[in-house]
């Protein structure tokens, strides 16, 4: 498959979970390095033009994480990859939030960092970058804002988010069958894309 898997080990994943609620330190910094660079991803595929020129992917990330794990307590593990469609919600809401101050021109500054052991979490560099040192995501990430917006909204709902077929058609007002369809196109071109990335 062209896209990362899912951080491996939904079991431990559930595991350190259940600890971090129980408020073992380790066990929450362990999660924010599992799932780091796949949140992360999610963050920068939905930073567009307009975002990107007055907001940070650094920023946003670091927000979305400490909220994360702020809310953790309301966090409630119940199929495979729901902690990973749990982040990503946080990352929506958090872009939609960062656009509408944008547009009021209200926005003044990030967030603080809340007094707590969130404040122990790793801190973002000025520019966020991924932890995977094999470049993959840097050249998946290139290859997915190369992609028509169709394909690209319906692959990021399909592979980041981890939708099913038929939520994503819920949720953009098509058929199924068209999402599928260009789900299925949308990942042959980015083969194609990832290939030319490997090649040069």
């Amino acid at each position: 498959m062209t896209l990362p898997s899912e951080p491996p080990g939904e079991d431990e994943t559930r595991f350190l979970v259940a600890r971090a609620q129980a408020g073992d330190d380790e066990a929450l910094e362990d999660l924010f390095k599992r799932h780091h660079d796949h949140l992360l991803l999610a963050v920068r595929l939905r930073l567009g033009t307009r975002l990107r020129s007055v907001l940070e992917s650094a920023d946003i990330f670091q927000s979305v994480a400490l909220e994360a794990f702020r809310d953790l307590d309301n966090f409630e593990p119940r199929e495979p990859g729901s902690f990973r469609h749990y982040l990503n919600t946080l990352v929506l809401n958090k872009i939609r939030d960062r656009a509408r101050y944008f547009d009021a021109a209200k926005r003044q500054g990030g967030e603080r960092a809340p007094q707590s052991q969130l404040a122990q979490l790793p801190a973002s560099d000025p520019e966020e970058g991924y932890r995977d040192g094999s470049g993959r995501f840097e050249k998946l990430e290139r290859a997915i804002q190369q992609l028509p917006e169709d394909m690209r909204q319906v692959l990021v709902l399909r592979s980041v988010d981890g939708l099913p077929s038929q939520e994503v058609a819920r949720m953009l007002d098509k058929s199924d069958a068209a999402v599928r369809k260009a789900y299925s196109r949308a990942v042959a071109q980015l083969a194609s894309r990832m290939g030319e990335e490997n090649a040069q």
